[in-house]
């Protein structure tokens, strides 16, 4: 039942890399209050997953193993936390780098020239930058692929895991779908050809999912060991992708409830964990 809702959970994070669709309708400055709300919140909920729930849960899966004679120590699960938040620090420095580059360069020619425009036709924007469109999805691949992993790992050691994790993730992607979609457009590709090449791309997030559900069959600790890194890559996201994007913010209205917003995403987290059954 849970690797079920897993794999239905996986599909339907993977439907957002189709939220371009919906961004080509949005005013310039309806998107920008949809991102600004968007990322507070994510920022809020990825850091109290990581937190109350993924390290506390890897926590528990080693006194299980240990209680079925592994003898653990739990400085590993920190040395596992530590490995996930660098593995995410270099899958974002060198695979990521042109990505990152162009959200801060190009986003607003992207979101707000280039897909208002209207018709579905491919800008030649030269090889450089259509070599940048493909990076940019292998990139994602390979985020996607962990995503996938993450969430089954989550519902296979309960439901109510999955389901945090599940909104984590949800709330992480959203904003960073619609950049995704941009830099395709940029990158030369038609509007019905980004939508479909990020939609691929996004469903590579199943493959993770089911290579995660045949691991945690074969290997004892894998569970263990990707719920202990899974948190040290959420507080990765949380503490230097996301956080410094908030701390830009200077007006000081916009800032208190950005703040406010940071704070609600915490504690959905934490009611969620109190309300939903945990393994």
């Amino acid at each position: 039942m849970e690797a079920i809702l897993g794999f239905i959970m996986i599909f339907a994070i993977s439907l957002l890399s189709l939220i371009g669709v919906i961004m080509i309708s949005l005013k310039e400055k309806t998107l920008d209050k949809l991102l600004f709300i968007l990322v507070a919140f994510a920022t809020g909920t990825i850091l109290a997953t990581a937190l109350f729930d993924l390290i506390p849960e890897s926590l528990h899966h080693l006194e299980e193993l240990n209680a079925e004679g592994a003898n653990l120590i739990e400085s590993l699960l920190f040395t596992i936390v530590i490995i996930g938040f660098v593995i995410f620090f270099i899958l974002e420095r060198f695979i990521y780098w042109f990505h990152g580059h162009a959200h801060e360069k190009e986003d607003q020619l992207v979101c707000y020239e280039t897909l208002m425009e209207g018709a579905d036709t491919i800008i030649d924007r030269g090889n450089k930058i259509k070599n940048f469109a493909l990076l940019n999805l292998i990139g994602d691949g390979l985020h996607n692929l962990l995503d996938g992993i993450i969430i089954m790992v989550a519902f296979l050691s309960g439901i109510g895991n999955g389901i945090i994790v599940t909104l984590a993730v949800l709330f992480h992607e959203l904003p960073q779908e619609i950049g995704d979609f941009g830099i395709l457009i940029y990158g030369g590709f038609s509007k019905k050809n980004a939508l479909l090449f990020n939609f691929l791309s996004a469903l590579v997030a199943l493959l993770g999912g089911i290579l995660a559900f045949f691991l945690s069959v074969q290997i004892d600790i894998f569970n263990f060991f990707f719920l202990a890194f899974s948190g040290g890559g959420f507080l990765y996201i949380a503490s230097t992708e996301l956080m410094p994007e908030m701390l830009k913010e200077k007006n000081l209205k916009k800032s208190i409830i950005q703040t406010l917003v940071f704070l609600s995403g915490v504690i959905t987290i934490m009611v969620l964990i109190i309300a939903l059954p945990h393994a």
